[in-house]
């Protein structure tokens, strides 16, 4: 069977022809993956796109006009490449902040990933509310806070006030949610 019966056969949906033009211009298919780069896209994500790729440009081919198959295929996967990185790309589709691995443990290793970009005045702000985050919060409050800017865990702080962890924890929670607050009734 030449190429152009397995074109005509590919265009009505035979998936055994689909199938043998996507072998065939494979390594068009790796070619432009080496110059694109799209999203979570894996292997078999490029396989499937070839093979759409094949059968959308098998139904629109027309050998009237003077172009080989491979070159209008190229041209069409090239546009549904650029159309999956648009819209992986887009707006909508962005995650609100880094993906955090779920074997990470460390607390400081979370923030890290999850602090956003802060411009320099935004930081004089934040610094300037925690001056004034002290007035609001109760002595032991303020006392665990400091301490725990100072980079002590929760257990070393209930050991140096000879408290229960448990109230150090209550403590951070509240202090959190004060803190929070204070940001977005000052902003």
């Amino acid at each position: 069977m030449d190429e152009q019966q397995l074109i005509a056969l590919a265009a009505t949906g035979d998936s055994l022809s689909i199938q043998i033009l996507a072998v065939q211009y494979q390594p068009v298919v790796w070619r432009l993956r080496q110059h694109y780069y799209v999203p979570n896209f894996e292997t078999d994500d490029w396989c499937q796109e070839g093979r759409i790729a094949v059968h959308r440009a098998a139904q629109r081919y027309q050998r009237a006009q003077d172009c080989p198959f491979g070159a209008y295929f190229r041209a069409l996967l090239t546009h549904q490449i650029i159309d999956c990185i648009r819209r992986a790309q887009a707006q909508k589709r962005r995650p609100d902040g880094e993906r955090v691995p779920l074997d990470v443990n460390d607390e400081q290793a979370v923030g890290e990933l999850q602090a956003p970009t802060m411009s320099t005045l935004d930081i004089v702000h934040v610094r300037e509310q925690i001056r004034v985050f002290g007035l609001i919060c109760s002595t032991f409050e303020g006392a665990v806070f400091a301490d725990l800017l100072a980079g002590c865990s929760p257990e070393n702080i209930a050991a140096h006030y000879h408290v229960e962890v448990p109230q150090v924890i209550n403590a951070i929670d509240r202090c959190r949610k004060k803190l929070r607050a204070l940001l977005r009734s000052a902003s």
